[in-house]
């Protein structure tokens, strides 16, 4: 049946690219947001401008980091940064446009929440222009993923939370236990990279492998503890629901861990480990 080669084939390229894009990422965001505004009851205001800006600053940062990537001299090329150099004058137009568009949304966006979003704008940029400037054997280099985990989780659930009426202790809590998830899932791809890099420096290369590993583990066991502590804490169905959630995508990222020999291949664990925070679908 060439028909249906043919329209897998078509799939597969449209997919890939919207990985290269880190489209994944920048769903798993949006939906992260939108459940973190529906806390506790599942039944929060959610913010139309404020979910469109944390989709908007995801894909341009990721864009904007994979752009600087390629003008390093010692960088070494993926095939998600070479899709970025022969797109890059229709990305630069589409980051332009993108910036005009968050520009206008500001306008719909609470005063403390704006912000919050210039504060941690700010540490974006400061940490982007320090990334340009260091090598990737630079020992800064082990600060990668803990400080974009944090980056990650308060772009996400800071503006959720600052606009909370009445602050619920399952919050704070869950975006810990989310926090501790994109530093599982940064980490999870770093130890798969150290599989296999030949030259550059992370935190899996500087703490070893056995050691990350072990590390990988012990975030899975504080993420099921914190998890069982809203569900037999919290009076919130729609909290237990979101617990439950955290557990199923940190234990898919175990599994996956389990299977490198499968997914290390082609960079197969990246896409993998990105769409498991797809899973948090099934709370919208």
């Amino acid at each position: 049946m060439q028909w249906l080669q043919d329209t897998a084939f078509i799939i597969n390229y449209y997919l890939k690219r919207a990985h290269w894009l880190s489209l994944d990422v920048v769903a798993g965001a949006v939906v992260t947001h939108i459940i973190a505004s529906r806390l506790p009851d599942g039944h929060g205001k959610v913010s139309w401008a404020s979910t469109l800006l944390v989709g908007i600053a995801v894909f341009m940062i990721y864009v904007a980091d994979r752009l600087l990537d390629n003008r390093k001299s010692d960088h070494s090329p993926t095939p998600r940064h070479d899709f970025h150099v022969k797109n890059e004058v229709w990305l630069i137009k589409i980051l332009l446009g993108l910036g005009l568009i968050s520009l206008v949304l500001l306008f719909w966006i609470p005063s403390k929440v704006l912000w919050f979003g210039v504060g941690l704008a700010s540490l974006v940029g400061l940490y982007l222009g320090f990334a340009f400037r260091i090598s990737a054997k630079h020992t800064a280099q082990v600060f990668k993923e803990p400080l974009v985990a944090i980056v990650y989780t308060a772009g996400i659930w800071g503006p959720a939370i600052l606009t909370e009426t009445t602050l619920a202790w399952e919050s704070p809590v869950l975006m810990g236990l989310y926090g501790l998830l994109a530093f599982q899932n940064l980490l999870l791809f770093s130890w798969f990279e150290s599989l296999e890099l030949d030259e550059g420096f992370s935190l899996a290369i500087a703490w070893g492998t056995e050691t990350v590993s072990s590390v990988l583990n012990w975030l899975l066991g504080l993420i099921i503890v914190g998890a069982l502590v809203v569900v037999i804490f919290t009076t919130y169905r729609y909290c237990v629901r979101a617990a439950i959630v955290v557990v199923v995508m940190s234990g898919c990222m175990h599994v996956l861990k389990r299977s490198s020999a499968k997914v290390l291949p082609d960079e197969r664990y990246r896409p993998l480990g990105d769409g498991i925070f797809l899973i948090s679908l099934w709370l919208l």
